[in-house]
């Protein structure tokens, strides 16, 4: 017997509750930009779906690809809290667990599932380690299921679903989990999460997975037991989105072997809607849907709104809510002025012909995480932060405390004291700029973002020169405007994000030693450069302290 269930899923929505900016290019239209998307509208259009789907005898399922932590100003501020609590009132069937969710440590992820009320699936997280006396601790957890219970099981129309999850194995290289959480690999996982799931003669198989599309479709080449994959992380578009002048990465659903695979965008957006019917075999037959953009303002032109666009009014329910409990704290930040631009500072990654020495507003981030780490614990030798933690260029005018925690810095990162000896120090700034530019084929696939930017040091890189030799000059600043070599067996102590001060991205040699001196220092990013700033009537380009020659 055939089985026909309404599906909805979203992925990375990385807290942006209001949703986000977007810009159509509708073909025979000018450009459209309009904010899109949120979760008021996004309850609107799954109860109408639910509804719907009742009145049919239908099945409804709601599913999220992870990645809800980090990405704007409600995160910043609130955390995880507002996160489940508006999560919640969306009521998911299942979720998998994003590589965002483990930014700050086990324990904030911890309290964000105890708060759930629906099954959070990863079946290749290992808690097994965790010590006994945690007080937040996920192994036990009754709604997650993990390498100690792989997969659910859920009855859709009668039909026995098994539900699972997957996520990134290389959590501890691009996160934060704390050390005794492990995560085994994914095929070594799923080959061992189906074995038991077929023992159980169930066919409908449901992978929730946060590893982004080509892995997903390795995986439906490889697992074509499959039913479908609702998947996250690369911020994918799929399905005809030419007339709205989008660009698709495959069709809606993208079939590999029989198996579907569906992925929704990012920040809120939009919400994947797809009607699927299953035969005994657990076999996708039939599909129909797309991804259904949810615009705040009318359709502008004179020409019929193209298919994709749900026009639609918020929630109610969700509205007042964020009117109520979040929206007057975020609206009092936005009002309070920290400093202001008398001219426009720009940010890029990697240094260019235009810009020598790479971004003028990752600079003053150092210069604040530096300024933080002194007024806390007094002697502090240098800053160090990667390009890819600043968000934003920075216009002309007043900027405020909701610029800098929403826009600029919204990945709420405590910083980090270390210590470290000076050759440690200039091998951790090659690798890192090797992994940023791909020099000598050592980038990780992350992109650039790991490229360093300094206070309290200075150096040249040269990429010409053997690995291993290429910082040719590194320098540090004892007093103000008095620089002289770094010695190599000298130690330092030095101030990153927790991020950066555990070795991610080409930053390995900051956590091979000395690593029991590390120091927590209790502030983020956006709150250390927003006390900076307050002293700074103005600001403005500092100091060049890169020197880049690429190979």
């Amino acid at each position: 017997m055939s089985i026909t269930v309404q599906l909805a899923h979203f992925s990375d929505c990385h807290s942006h509750f209001d949703g986000a900016p977007m810009r159509f290019l509708p073909v025979g239209e000018s450009e459209w930009r309009t904010q899109c998307g949120g979760y008021g509208r996004i309850l609107t259009r799954l109860d109408r779906l639910r509804a719907q789907a009742e009145a049919a005898g239908q099945a409804c399922l709601f599913l999220h690809g992870g990645d809800t932590f980090q990405g704007s100003l409600y995160f910043n501020r609130f955390k995880g809290r507002a996160n489940a609590d508006l999560l919640g009132r969306l009521r998911p069937d299942a979720m998998v667990i994003g590589n965002h969710e483990f930014d700050l440590g086990n324990g904030p992820l911890v309290e964000f599932l105890r708060q759930l009320d629906f099954p959070v699936l990863t079946a290749n997280l290992d808690s097994s380690q965790e010590p006994d006396g945690l007080s937040l601790r996920l192994r036990g957890l009754p709604n997650l299921y993990d390498a100690s219970r792989p997969w659910h099981q859920r009855l859709v129309g009668g039909v026995p679903f098994a539900l699972l999850g997957i996520t990134l194995p290389q959590m501890a290289t691009i996160a934060n989990p704390d050390a005794h959480t492990h995560f085994h690999g994914i095929e070594e996982t799923l080959t061992r999460a189906l074995e038991e799931i077929r023992a159980q003669g169930i066919h409908h198989i449901i992978l929730l997975s946060h590893l982004g599309l080509e892995q997903d479709k390795r995986l439906a080449a490889r697992f074509p037991e499959l039913s479908l994959i609702i998947g996250g992380h690369t911020h994918s578009l799929l399905g005809d989105l030419a007339p709205l002048g989008l660009v698709s990465e495959g069709d809606y659903p993208l079939m590999i072997e029989g198996v579907a695979i569906l992925h929704a965008a990012h920040s809120a957006l939009c919400l994947g809607v797809c009607e699927l019917t299953f035969d005994d075999a657990g076999r996708v037959s039939r599909s129909r849907g797309q991804l259904e953009w949810l615009p705040w303002q009318p359709w502008p032109f004179a020409s019929e709104a193209p298919a994709g666009l749900c026009f639609c009014e918020p929630a109610a329910e969700i509205e007042q809510h964020l009117a109520k409990r979040y929206r007057p704290e975020l609206e009092t930040m936005t009002q309070r002025v920290v400093t202001r631009l008398d001219a426009p500072l720009h940010h890029q990654r990697l240094p260019d012909a235009s810009y020598p020495a790479g971004s003028q507003v990752a600079p003053l981030v150092a210069s604040a995480m530096l300024s933080a780490a002194r007024e806390q614990v007094g002697q502090v030798d240098f800053s160090l932060h990667n390009a890819g933690g600043v968000r934003c260029s920075l216009e002309a005018g007043p900027l405020s405390e909701a610029d800098i925690a929403g826009r600029l810095l919204p990945f709420a990162i405590p910083l980090t004291l270390y210590r470290v000896h000076g050759h440690e120090l200039a091998e951790a700034l090659e690798s890192a700029i090797d992994n940023a530019t791909n020099n000598g084929g050592v980038g990780n696939g992350n992109g650039n973002g790991s490229f360093p930017y300094t206070a309290g040091v200075r150096f040249c890189y040269q990429g010409d020169r053997p690995k291993g030799s290429r910082i040719t000059r590194l320098e540090w600043e004892p007093s103000p405007g008095q620089w002289q070599a770094v010695d190599a067996s000298t130690v330092y102590r030095g101030v990153s994000s927790a991020y950066t001060a555990s070795g991610k991205e080409g930053y390995t040699a900051l956590a091979r030693t000395l690593t029991q001196h590390n120091q927590e220092l209790g502030i983020t990013l956006a709150d250390a450069f927003s006390r900076w700033a307050r002293h700074r009537p103005v600001l403005a380009p500092l100091p060049e302290l890169v020197e880049y020659h690429g190979g």
